[in-house]
Parts: structure tokens; sequence; C-alpha cells
């Protein structure tokens, strides 16, 4: 009995260290991001995560990536639950607090996964939000296959994270930028509109600077050459991300390209797609799960797709990489007037 109480007056002790740890460190983090003006985030207890997850079964997650998130349910309402990998956070130097008090700052746009609360009581802190109820655009695991949907739906999904990253990049004192912007941070809430996550990597440009030097981090191949060269971060490290997101979202294809008739080598999804442009085979790029019979209408939507996508990655030699505003403002022109 004795062993058992201090077990627990151990585990009670830990959580009140974590609890003041993390709470100082997301404090100061949620200042320097917001410039003071934020609003209060809701923190939830260890023991509610805990019995949510079952103790973070696997067989509770949906979506496994550097993190893994969690499909659980709090106070009768089912909500997403992310926890990082120890592992990770010390490689990729993800930022959790950062992730927290962007996603807060961010929960006003309806393109972006609302934040419920978080929980500070576990060594690295766990963000609970809502629940989107048509899960990931991705298979559980990093690397797979987007879901089958319509062209439109696509085109859709496009749009509406170029709309959530020009409030990233626009509406706060300092421009943010992303800097992971990939399929696998996508969900689909109940009326499948795309949610953007996951800002663990993002960073404030500071003002009256086009750009800052940091690390290199994100995901291979949609880090942008020129950031991985210099290692100074723009507005243009989210364009290139996007642009190669647009072009796996017409073709159905990861970010590598498997070519079993060429000696069992790969290519960079944007090198495929070239080299059909140059072959006049277009159509090979659109994903099968799409249906072989497209309308004229849409190919013509796909066509302008794929060549603002290149701009973005910036393989149309004498035209500059667009402004993610002017993106947002292009994907919305061939989504109602092409």
């Amino acid at each position: 009995m004795l062993c058992l109480s201090s077990r627990k007056k151990e585990k009670k002790k830990q959580k009140e260290i974590n609890l003041q740890k993390n709470g100082s460190l997301f404090l100061e983090e949620l200042i320097a991001s917001s410039g003071g003006k934020y609003n209060p985030i809701r923190t939830f207890s260890s023991r509610q995560i805990i019995q949510a997850t079952d103790n973070f079964n696997m067989s509770n997650a949906i979506c496994v990536d550097r993190f893994v998130w969690y499909k659980g349910t709090i106070e009768n309402r089912t909500v997403l639950i992310k926890k990082y990998n120890e592992e990770s956070i010390m490689m990729i130097a993800d930022n959790i607090y950062r992730d927290i008090a962007v996603s807060s700052m961010m929960s006003s746009q309806k393109n972006v996964l609302k934040l419920l609360g978080c929980c500070l009581e576990f060594p690295s802190p766990v963000l609970v939000c809502e629940y989107p109820e048509n899960g990931a655009l991705t298979g559980k695991y990093a690397g797979e296959g987007i879901k089958p949907l319509s062209w439109n739906m696509r085109l859709k999904i496009a749009r509406e994270i170029a709309d959530a990253v020009t409030y990233l990049h626009t509406q706060f004192p300092r421009i943010i930028i992303h800097r992971d912007l990939k399929l696998n941070n996508i969900f689909l809430d109940e009326n499948w509109t795309a949610n953007l996550t996951s800002f663990s990597l993002s960073i404030p440009i500071p003002k009256g600077e086009s750009g800052v030097e940091d690390m290199v981090v994100g995901t291979t191949p949609h880090v942008e050459p020129e950031y991985t060269a210099t290692g100074f971060v723009t507005e243009n490290v989210d364009v290139y991300s996007l642009g190669s997101m647009m072009l796996s979202l017409l073709t159905g294809k990861s970010w590598f390209n498997h070519h079993p008739d060429e000696d069992d080598s790969y290519k960079l999804l944007h090198d495929y797609v070239e080299e059909c442009l140059r072959q006049g085979m277009f159509t090979k790029l659109i994903d099968p799960s799409m249906g072989d019979n497209v309308p004229d209408h849409s190919r013509v939507q796909m066509e302008a797709f794929v060549e603002l996508a290149l701009r973005c990655i910036g393989l149309r030699p004498g035209e500059d990489k667009p402004r993610m505003i002017d993106v947002a403002k292009e994907l919305k022109h061939i989504e109602k007037h092409t």
C-alpha cells in the first residue's frame, strides 16, 4: 500500500512539473506569436486524454506521421487528439507550443482544423481538436495516396488550402510561413471542407523583412530547393509546397512516381508531370479513380491547374512565382470561370 501511495504521489508531482514547465513555455510562445492578443485556451486533464484514447491505443489512431492523431470522446463529444512522438521533437525540432499558439490564432479561419484546447500534464503537450467527420485526406500513414474524390472536390480542396495559407501570410502582425504543407496535414469535415493542420514548423518573418534564416525543415520533396540550399525562409516556401500538393491532387500520386520499366527508378512528381506534358500525354496525368470520361470543361480546368502548379514550383522560365494570395485568386477563377 505504501509503495502504491508513493507511486501515486510521484505521478502527481510529475504532472505538476510538466504543467508548470509546459505552461510557462506555451505562454511565452503564445505571447510571441500573437503579439500579446490571444483568446483563452481550454486545458484538458491527462486523465481525460488517457480515457479518450484508451491510453493512446493505436487501434484508435486515424493518421500517423511525426505525430499520431487519435479519435476519442471527451464529455460525449467526438474529438481528434494529437500526440507527438518524442523522437521527432528532438530530431525534427517540432515546436509544439507554436503548433498550439498558431492553431488557436487560426481557429476562426474556416479552412483550419479548429483547436478545442490542449493538455499540458504530459512531458510534451497534447492537442485536442474538433473531429473531422470525413477523416484524413490521405491514408493512415505518411506517403499513402489520397482518397478517391471527384475533380471538383480536389480543385475545391486546393483553393481552400490556398485560402487558409493566405490568411496565415496576411492576417497577423508578422507573416507566418507554414513550412510543412502536404496532403497528410489536411482533414475533411462533415461538409467535405478542407481543414489545414500542423503548425509546429511554422515560422514568423520579422517585420520589414522578406524572409528569415533558419534550419531547413519540412517534408522532402515538398521543400523548396532554394530554401534547402540557403536556409532562407520566404513566402515561396509555402507556394512551392502548395504547387507540389496540387500535382498530387490531380494525379493521385505521392511525392515520387515509380517507373518499373526504367531500372526501378523513381522520379520526382513534377519531373514526371513535365515529361508527360512534353510527350503530349496529359490524360496520363489524371488520377484513374476520377474515371475515363473527363468532360471538356474539367479538362480545361485541369490544364490551367497544372500550369499554375508548375508556376508555383518555379518550372516556368521567365515567370515569377506567384504570391499565395494570387494563387488563391487564380484557383478561385479556375473553379468558377474557366
